[in-house]
């Protein structure tokens, strides 16, 4: 049935996100993700268990938008393309993340058929020497960066209803007082960030009917600051976003000053289903520590209604942190480091995010 109410207790709906996680199994070993430390199994969610979710999030209308990612590569996933058309038949609307190096021409043009909505292809490291971050064996940068243009132009041509946004880090945070995660530098400037942007449009739209828009997307590349997340238009179907790295990838590896106060949008914005079913309401939560409910007894509604979310949400509102994943989340190594990320988690999540 359709929830006829615009709430479950003090969560909006519907949710902006659910994430589900096809698959744990990845082709990279990036340095910022934490997937080598990830202590949890590994597995391929049953399409059956797919379907169900996907039944109950056509059902309720809970959620807006299904994200194909959690952990792992979903194009590893066997039966992707039936799961992206088994949504679209439910008018879910759908995305897909995605290294795109399995993203050869069949596959594409197979889930474009079935119905994807958008696809993001996380470049995040867009020149040779970031790319060693990324631990992808067999393929260099130059076949990779081949394989990331050839799927952009695909999408330069306005016909089509499928979107393509191509990812990139930037790493501003390193330059800090207190800096995060200062082993890993990809865009530590907001001058780096752009000249990446440029040359990535160019390898995409020179030759192509959109070279005339050059200028234009030049103009809107100008405009991008690092301490943000930005998205560059190229044209309606095709664009670039940036994002600012964490350091989830060691974050949880240090013993911390525990946060008091601060803010996550967190699971009124998105949250997740792992392959073996266990939800997750936090997107930095990669091996599954917030999970304290299965899909295969719990779902999405009364999950959402559960005593520990409510609680999680009803903190936030008041910038409590009340959780111990969250306390540690938005903590630091020490007591001045996590002021300054606790004030900082606000100013970013409820101003600079918005800005």
């Amino acid at each position: 049935m359709t929830l006829k109410n615009d709430k479950i207790g003090v969560i909006p709906l519907p949710v902006n996100r659910l994430h589900i996680e096809l698959t744990n199994f990845c082709n990279f070993a990036c340095e910022f993700c934490p997937d080598s430390k990830m202590k949890r199994p590994r597995g391929i969610m049953p399409i059956e268990t797919a379907k169900a979710i996907l039944d109950e999030a056509a059902d309720t209308r809970a959620v807006k938008t299904v994200l194909f990612h959690v952990m792992g590569e979903p194009t590893l996933y066997p039966n992707l393309v039936d799961v992206v058309r088994y949504a679209a038949d439910k008018k879910i609307e759908t995305c897909l993340t995605t290294n795109g190096v399995l993203l050869n021409g069949k596959l594409l043009n197979d889930i474009i058929d079935a119905g994807i909505g958008s696809i993001i292809i996380s470049l995040q490291t867009p020149d040779e020497k970031t790319f060693s971050l990324r631990g992808a064996k067999g393929i260099t940068f130059d076949s990779y960066a081949d394989r990331i243009v050839s799927i952009a132009k695909r999408f330069l041509n306005e016909t089509g209803k499928t979107r393509l946004a191509i990812s990139f880090l930037s790493s501003p945070l390193r330059r800090l007082l207190i800096p995060i995660f200062p082993e890993v530098s990809i865009a530590d400037t907001s001058s780096v960030l752009k000249r990446h942007l440029e040359l990535w449009l160019d390898k995409i739209i020179t030759n192509t009917p959109l070279e005339n828009r050059r200028r234009n997307v030049l103009k809107q590349i100008q405009k991008i600051w690092t301490f943000k997340e930005n998205t560059v238009k190229i044209n309606g179907r095709l664009s670039f976003h940036t994002r600012v790295m964490g350091d989830w990838s060691i974050h949880f590896d240090r013993k911390n000053v525990n946060a008091v106060f601060g803010y996550c949008p967190g699971i009124q914005d998105n949250f997740g289903i792992l392959w073996n079913g266990d939800y997750t309401f936090c997107c930095a939560d990669f091996d599954g520590r917030t999970s304290m409910y299965n899909y295969k007894d719990t779902p999405i509604i009364d999950y959402l209604n559960t005593k520990v979310v409510q609680d999680v949400v009803k903190g936030f509102n008041r910038f409590r942190v009340v959780h111990p994943y969250c306390k540690q989340c938005l903590g630091d190594k020490n007591i001045l480091n996590a002021i300054v990320k606790q004030i900082g988690s606000i100013v970013y999540f409820k101003w600079m995010r918005k800005q």
